[in-house]
């Protein structure tokens, strides 16, 4: 659909004159050029104008307005540029203080002398001797190795690599002259890496249904846990083969958005779990967050009457298309809120979270959302 095309298709469906067209286009087309133009998932050809007039002739007419203040007032897009800075902000202003933090540690050394060749040595060290893991496919693990100068052989892009990659992990990290003179040096500190969380419920959670725990955070504790160590021609199956068993596993969980919900829930369901299974003396963990999703974003959609009253008409909430089996873990009253009742009204610019609100995401025959997104791992 071309530009001049969707303008006269907009000011129809907004029953707009020519004046408050050309006002409304302006902000419209500069938004659409600098951010949401570049949606991953929007179909080859599809542009954000030509969407926003297939999403809004979807809302019924008496609607319309408050759909589209939403969109204008509300809606807060991260575009990969924005993403990655804040990719490369989880090494200078997490990761690196870490090792930092070690490193004089390790020295003996007073914090304000980490700049003494020691410390930049103990520092090197430590470095080289990070385990980084990806938890999705959204965590840009590859802009953070390159920014921050990881060696490739201590980066994973997901957290179940078969065992010819756990040994030559391990080989190449003996090998390396950082190391020398240390015997048998290990992984030493394991940060796992991911860029959004609402909730925190696909990480880690407890589920009644089962009286079990589930998530990414318990499958990865399980696998850093068990038994690594193996016997010669054995096979290597877990992660724990990088560790050294004999010390505590220290664990970095690090996000570039995320709310305090999300950290909270984590917190809480991660140290019930290592609990459960006896494991609270060997493994210390901490959360981080980069950029901290603040809760007056979601207030101020619940709050708003006239919005709450447009999410859940059931013109505007596909339930077959939105709730599914994941969907329903989470808090689940008022789905058309978004999973766990988030009501988040956020977009990244290569998926939309389906914490934020159905409206914005949905894709079904009848309803197409303004962001369609696909589900990820």
């Amino acid at each position: 659909m071309n530009s001049n095309l969707a303008n006269q298709l907009l000011a129809s469906i907004m029953k707009w004159d020519a004046p408050t067209l050309a006002s409304e286009r302006a902000a419209l087309e500069f938004m659409g050029s600098m951010k949401y133009d570049a949606y991953d998932r929007y179909m080859p050809g599809m542009r954000f104008m030509s969407s926003l007039v297939q999403w809004l002739n979807d809302i019924k007419e008496e609607d319309r307005y408050e759909a589209y203040k939403f969109i204008k007032e509300k809606l807060v897009f991260i575009s990969s540029m924005q993403m990655n800075y804040l990719v490369d902000l989880l090494y200078d202003s997490k990761i690196r203080p870490i090792l930092l933090d070690m490193s004089t540690a390790e020295t003996g050394m007073p914090s304000y002398k980490c700049s003494s060749k020691v410390v930049r040595t103990r520092f090197e060290i430590e470095k080289r001797s990070a385990l980084v893991i990806g938890l999705s496919d959204g965590a840009h693990t590859d802009i953070l190795r390159r920014s921050a100068g990881f060696n490739n052989e201590q980066v994973l892009t997901n957290y179940y690599p078969d065992g010819k990659k756990l040994k030559d992990m391990l080989d190449e990290l003996r090998k390396d002259q950082k190391l020398k003179g240390i015997e048998n040096p290990f992984f030493r500190r394991i940060f796992l890496i991911d860029d959004f969380t609402a909730s925190g419920k696909s990480f880690i959670r407890f589920d009644e249904s089962d009286r079990e725990y589930h998530g990414k955070l318990k499958r990865i504790i399980d696998e850093l846990c068990i038994k690594g160590y193996v016997e010669k021609e054995q096979k290597i199956e877990h992660l724990s083969y990088l560790l050294n068993p004999e010390q505590k596993i220290q664990i970095d969980i690090l996000f570039c958005i995320a709310t305090e919900k999300a950290r909270t829930n984590i917190k809480s369901s991660l140290d019930d779990y290592l609990k459960s299974v006896n494991w609270q003396n060997k493994v210390e963990f901490n959360i981080h967050i980069v950029q901290i999703l603040e809760d007056k974003l979601s207030i101020d959609i619940k709050t708003d009457k006239d919005l709450v009253k447009l999410l859940k008409k059931d013109e505007h909430f596909v339930e077959e298309c939105v709730i599914s089996k994941s969907y329903k873990v989470g808090k689940n009253d008022n789905p058309w809120l978004g999973f766990d009742e988030c009501a988040l009204p956020v977009v990244l610019a290569h998926n939309t979270p389906n914490n934020s609100l159905p409206i914005i995401w949905q894709d079904a025959e009848r309803f197409h959302g303004l962001f369609p997104r696909i589900s990820r791992h």
